[in-house]
This record gives C-alpha cells, sequence and structure tokens, in this order.
C-alpha cells in the first residue's frame, strides 16, 4: 500500500472496514486498549517495560462476522522530541505536513535511528483515523506535544484515549486542558484495566461525530455491542441464579448414623465446591477471560438439617390445589405435623386419613420426606450460612467481571468477603428453593426444563446488580 491519503471505496457492513491506527508513547497503554476492544486476552503482548511492541500487529472488531473496524496496534514513539526535529529539517516540495512525512519515508536510510518511529508513520498514512492513547499519570511534557504535532502531520481525525483514569495518581484534568488547547476536543476517558462499557460506547460515537460518511457503520456496531452486553450480563446472572437454585435446594438422605452423616456430609461439601467452580468457569467464558484471572478459595460448606415446612404458603397451596379429589382442599390445615431430625409427630388420628389422602396426591413431591422421617434418616442440606457466602462471592465477581479490563494483569481473588448486603427477598427464596428439593441439578433426576423452576431462576437473576430488567 502506498502512502497516498487512504480512500475507502466500499461503507456498510461488508465494505471496506475502517481503518485505525492506535498510537501513543510507550507503555502508553496501545496493546491493552487492543485486548479490551477485541476482547482478545491474548492480542500483542503486555509488559511494564517500554518497548513491548515491536511491530504492527493488527485485530478486527466484528458484526455478525464481518469486520468492521480494523485496529493496527503500533510500536510506541520513544523519541518523538528528535523525531520532530528531523521532520522539520525537511523541506518536502509541498512543504506540508503530509509532504514531510511521505519525504521521512522516502528518504528512511538517513534515519536509522527512527526504524520503530518509522512503523507507526507508515501507518499513520495508510489509515483513516488515529487513536491516541494517553497514559493520564503521566505529566503533560514537552515530548507528548511533540508526539501531538508529528500525528498532526499525518491529517487524520485524532482521537486521544485518556488511559488509567482509574489510577490514584492521575493528571485528567492537565491532559484534558492541554488537548483542548491543541483543538483535540473529542477526547475519550477510557480505562483499559476498569473496564466501563459506557466508555466503549462513547469511543465510537466520538468516531461517527468525525466520520460522517461511516455513521451508519458504526451505529451498527454500538447496537451490536450493545446487545453482546445485555446478552453476556443477563446469561451470567441466570447461571448465578442456577447455581443459587441448585444449591439451596439440594439435599442428601443418609442412614442416622455419624460414620454415615459423615461421609454424605464430605460428598455434599465435594458437589457444592465443585458446582461453584463450574460456575466461576462458565462466568468467565461468558465474559472472555481465563481462569487464571480469578483465584477461587474454597467455598465453606456447611452442613444443615432439612426442615420441610409443610405450612409454607408456597406448600399449603400446593397441597391444597393438588389435593383433588384425595382430600378436602383444606384437609391438612390443622394437622399438626412437626417433621423433625429423624421423627414424626401426627396430630389427631382422624386427621391422618385425610393427611394421607394429601400425600397420596403430592406424593412425589413428599413421599420422600415421610419416608424419610419414619425410617429415621437424616436429610442434609447447605445450610443458610453458606448460602449467603455463595451468593455473596457470585454477586462480587459478577460485579467485577463488568469491570474488569481485558488488558488488567491481576487476577481477581473470589474470597468470602463482599457487599453484605443480601436481596429483600432472600428469605421467601430461600423457603420456596427448600420446599422443591427436585429443583436440584446436584441430584439425579432433576427437570432442567420444569417451568416452575426457570421461572424462580429467572426471577432471582434479575434481581443482580447491573442487570436489566425487561417488561
Amino acid at each position: 500500500m502506498d502512502n497516498a491519503t487512504p480512500t475507502k471505496t466500499r461503507s456498510g457492513i461488508g465494505g471496506d472496514p475502517i481503518s485505525v491506527a492506535v498510537v501513543g508513547h510507550t507503555n502508553a497503554g496501545k496493546t491493552s486498549l487492543m485486548r479490551t476492544l477485541l476482547r482478545d486476552l491474548k492480542f500483542g503482548v503486555i509488559s511494564n517495560h517500554p518497548g513491548a511492541t515491536r511491530h504492527v500487529e493488527a485485530g478486527q472488531i466484528l458484526v455478525n462476522e464481518t469486520p468492521v473496524i480494523t485496529l493496527f496496534d503500533t510500536p510506541g514513539l520513544e523519541d518523538s522530541i528528535e523525531l520532530l526535529e528531523a521532520l522539520e529539517k525537511l523541506r518536502p516540495e509541498q512543504d506540508n505536513g503530509l509532504g514531510r512525512l511521505r519525504a521521512f519515508i522516502q528518504d528512511l536510510d538517513r534515519y536509522p535511528q527512527f526504524s520503530q518511529e518509522a512503523k507507526v508513520i507508515r501507518q499513520l498514512l495508510q489509515d483513516e483515523l488515529i487513536f491516541y492513547v494517553v497514559d493520564v499519570r503521566e505529566p503533560v511534557l514537552g515530548k507528548y506535544r511533540d508526539e501531538l504535532k508529528v500525528l498532526s502531520f499525518a491529517a487524520r481525525p485524532v482521537i486521544p484515549v485518556l488511559n488509567f483514569i482509574a489510577a490514584p495518581r492521575s493528571n485528567l484534568a492537565q491532559w484534558r486542558e492541554q488537548l483542548a488547547a491543541l483543538n483535540l476536543h473529542a477526547q475519550v476517558e477510557f480505562d483499559t484495566v476498569a473496564f466501563n462499557f459506557e466508555d466503549e460506547k462513547r469511543l465510537y460515537q466520538k468516531m461517527q461525530a468525525l466520520m460522517a460518511a461511516r455513521y451508519n457503520d458504526l451505529q451498527q456496531l454500538i447496537e451490536e455491542r450493545q446487545k453482546q452486553w445485555e446478552s453476556q450480563m443477563d446469561s451470567a446472572a441466570q447461571r448465578i441464579a442456577a447455581l443459587w437454585t441448585d444449591v439451596a435446594s439440594f439435599r442428601l438422605m443418609t442412614a442416622n448414623e455419624e460414620v454415615e452423616i459423615q461421609t454424605a456430609a464430605e460428598r455434599m461439601q465435594e458437589q457444592v465446591r465443585k458446582a461453584e467452580s463450574d460456575c466461576v468457569a462458565d462466568l468467565l467464558q461468558i465474559f472472555r477471560f481465563a481462569d487464571e484471572d480469578v483465584t477461587v478459595a474454597a467455598l465453606p460448606v456447611r452442613d444443615g438439617e432439612w426442615e420441610l415446612d409443610l405450612f409454607d404458603p408456597d406448600n399449603m397451596k400446593r397441597m391444597g390445589v393438588e389435593a383433588g379429589s384425595g382430600a378436602a382442599a383444606g384437609a391438612a390445615v390443622g394437622v399438626g405435623v412437626d417433621l423433625m431430625a429423624g421423627g414424626i409427630t401426627l396430630g389427631a388420628a382422624a386427621a391422618l386419613g385425610a393427611l394421607a389422602g394429601v400425600v397420596w396426591q403430592t406424593g412425589r413431591r413428599y413421599r420422600e420426606d415421610l419416608t424419610a422421617a419414619i425410617r429415621k434418616q437424616r436429610k442434609l442440606c447447605v445450610d443458610e450460612s453458606t448460602l449467603k457466602v455463595l451468593w455473596l462471592r457470585q454477586q462480587y465477581l459478577f460485579e467485577a467481571l463488568q469491570k474488569r479490563g481485558h488488558a488488567s494483569q491481576q487476577p481477581m481473588a473470589l474470597a468470602d468477603g463482599g457487599s453484605p448486603e443480601l436481596p429483600g427477598d432472600w428469605s421467601r427464596w430461600l423457603r420456596k428453593a427448600r420446599g422443591n428439593p427436585e429443583w436440584s441439578s446436584l441430584r439425579p433426576g432433576c427437570d432442567l426444563d420444569d417451568q416452575e423452576r426457570v421461572a424462580f431462576i429467572k426471577t432471582i437473576g434479575s434481581n443482580l446488580p447491573g442487570v436489566l430488567v425487561k417488561s
């Protein structure tokens, strides 16, 4: 490709993608920006040492498998002061910025010390737009002003991308002021480590403002990214809700012997920890992160005693509805039933027949409880404290993944901390899950398509922070 001003002949999805040069000083976060926009953890090389990127590398942003933007990651401008001085000494025929850059490339043998900068200049001459990545932790120094002067020679629209804005040490205000003084008003605050989806949308909207001919292409990209984001959020929320439902409704039956109980408790702990581990892996995949991005401390699973409350409103309603002709709808009401660990006490003998009729009709749901009570078995479940820890850990991870850029290098720690706030419907959810052990996929026979289970999971998922609740 020559160094003439690029002319794109085909716009629209399926036409020529918009070409963007990603430039900036060494270690400003150019490759990090690429990774975050591409959702690609493996793109390029990120290092705290300068000069990690030695060659121009490209990546594409797609809409429905069709490239809309091609990003070119360039080496850092290591010596902009000397480069600008060399360019200003040139006297090309047209005596303008583009002429200087072209003359520089044509006579490159004279400048072996600028081998890296030459790669950047070649790319500037080929692309339609420039992302100038700024590390706002750095003060506004002369070398950065010289970089901007060199970029202005390319006669391309420039969008300054203000990176690391979430860092405690920031010169954001000074950078804003300096860029505005150079008439670079289309700035975008975009932290490649502390991600904010709205910032990404603003970046594309700035492109729309500067590239009117590509407005529709970029609008399709914005809408597609919005749809993908909402889908990710919904999938993650439903996955967490399914985990919680599986664990809250989970129970194991065992003989009322110490050894048997211990064995069952250990099996329960193992199943719950694996269920959480599987959920974490799924969440990382949904947000396109790798397993090494999070370290998971073992969930402190404690066993509890299963107590079926037949007088819970949901259970009463179910029994009344399902009793049908087997017993009067309210037959169970007033029957004293007390399912305790290994025992059952019944009220008036006359009521036993009525209860038996109800149980016969609702047998599949309650037969296990009554049989266990009669046989004096133990019914183990995960205690409420563990369920709270499980919920808070997933909520913390969910929130952290939403704000994590794909350039982040530090793994997250999934421990027992997090916000202590539980959803307002927590107790009602717990009663509902406890009353439906068949909803747990941790035991055989679970019908994952049970409509009541599906609706319950959807309700729980909609309560996670950041989830868009659709009417």
